[in-house]
C-alpha cells in the first residue's frame, strides 16, 4: 500500500472517529439537560423539609400540657414523629406506669404530659433516634378525678377511679366492689372523707337498693373511704385507716385490744407512717369526742405497756404519712 493510501485511511478512521465522539457528546449533554435540574430541585426540596421537620419537632413539643398530672386510668394519645407511624392509645396502668414501644414500661404516674414526653424523648435517642419528636396528648374526657377506696365487707376491696365524665355514687362502689359479702350489714354503710374522723355519710345502702329509689344515693368524691361493717359484729369494731398495710374494719369481740394490737391487726404500719403520732378517735361516756395522739412506734419498741390504751367498739384508728422534705 501507498502512502498516499494509507494516510487517506487513517484520515477517514479519524473523521469517523470525531463523528462518534461527537454524537456521543450530543447524547450526555441531552441526559445532563434533563437530569440535573431534577437533581437540583430534590436537594432543594430535601433541605428545606429537613429544616422544617427541625424546626417543628421542639416547637410541637413545648406545647404539651404542663398542668395536669397524670393518674392511673388516664389514657393518652402516643405518637413519634419521625417513626412516621399512627397515633396510639396507651393507658396509664394500675402500677402509674405507660407502656411505651420501644421502651416498655415507663414511669408516668405524677407528671405532666410535657415532663413524659421529654423523659421519654431522652431515652429513644440513646439508642433508637438521632432525633425524636415525642407527642403525648389527652382529651378531656379521658381524665379520671380522683380515687376512692371500698373497704369492709365487699368481696372486692380497693381503690376504684372516679370517670371524668360521670359522677360515681356509692351504689355503684359497691357494685364495682362486686357487691355485698353474705356478712354484710347492708343498713350500716359509711363514707369517711379525706381527713375526716366521723362519716359525713351513713346509708341505708341496703333499703335503698330494695325500694330501687336511688335518688339519695350519695355521690362520691376523690379521697373518700366507704366503709361496709359486719353484721353480726358491728356492735363491736374499730375502724383502721391511714397508712397501715392493710385497713379496714376489725372486730374486737370478746375480748380487750390494746391500740397496737390492732395495728398489728392490721398488718403494722406502712413504710412511711407517722408512727409517733397515731391518733385514736373515741367518745366518752356523754357520746363526745374525745382524740389522743399516742406514740405506738415507741410501744412496739419495748417501750411502757401503761401507755398502749384499750380500744373500744366504734373507735377509729388514724395513722398519717410523714411529710418529706428535700432541701438543698
Amino acid at each position: 500500500m501507498s502512502k498516499t493510501s494509507s494516510v487517506f485511511s487513517l484520515s477517514m478512521t479519524s473523521s469517523k472517529f470525531d463523528r462518534s465522539m461527537c454524537k456521543l457528546s450530543t447524547k450526555l449533554a441531552f441526559v445532563c439537560a434533563i437530569i440535573l435540574p431534577f437533581i437540583g430541585q430534590g436537594q432543594s426540596v430535601q433541605v428545606v423539609e429537613s429544616a422544617a421537620a427541625v424546626e417543628a419537632g421542639p416547637t410541637q413539643m413545648g406545647l404539651l400540657d404542663d398542668d395536669w398530672e397524670l393518674q392511673v386510668g388516664d389514657r393518652l394519645v402516643y405518637q413519634v414523629l419521625e417513626e412516621q407511624e399512627e397515633e396510639l392509645l396507651l393507658a396509664v396502668n394500675g402500677n402509674g406506669e405507660l407502656l411505651v414501644p420501644l421502651l416498655g414500661s415507663f414511669p408516668a404516674e405524677g407528671k405532666t404530659s410535657k415532663s413524659l414526653a421529654y423523659e421519654i424523648k431522652q431515652q429513644l435517642e440513646v439508642d433508637f433516634f438521632h432525633r425524636a419528636t415525642v407527642l403525648i396528648t389527652q382529651r378531656e374526657v379521658d381524665r379520671n378525678r380522683g380515687r376512692v377506696k371500698v373497704i369492709g365487707e365487699v368481696k372486692r376491696q380497693g381503690e376504684q377511679l372516679i370517670p371524668a365524665d360521670s359522677p360515681l355514687t356509692l351504689s355503684q362502689a359497691i357494685l364495682a366492689g362486686g357487691g355485698f359479702t353474705l356478712d354484710a350489714d347492708e343498713s350500716k354503710v359509711s363514707v369517711v372523707s379525706a381527713g375526716q374522723e366521723q362519716p359525713r355519710v351513713e346509708v341505708d345502702l341496703g333499703a335503698m337498693l330494695s325500694s330501687g329509689d336511688l335518688s339519695d344515693d350519695p355521690i362520691l368524691i376523690s379521697g373518700d373511704v366507704v366503709i361496709v361493717a359486719r353484721a353480726d359484729h358491728a356492735g363491736s369494731q374499730v375502724y383502721v385507716l391511714g397508712a397501715v398495710n392493710s385497713p379496714g374494719l376489725y372486730s374486737i369481740r370478746g375480748s380487750q385490744f390494746t391500740l397496737s394490737q390492732v395495728i398489728l391487726m392490721a398488718d403494722g404500719f406502712t413504710r412511711f407512717a407517722k408512727k409517733t403520732k397515731v391518733r385514736l378517735v373515741s367518745k366518752d361516756g356523754k357520746g363526745e369526742k374525745i382524740e389522743s395522739l399516742i406514740n405506738v412506734g415507741k410501744i412496739l419498741d419495748g417501750g411502757n405497756r401503761d401507755d398502749d390504751p384499750v380500744v373500744q367498739p366504734g373507735d377509729m384508728v388514724i395513722v398519717e404519712e410523714k411529710m418529706i422534705s428535700f432541701t438543698g
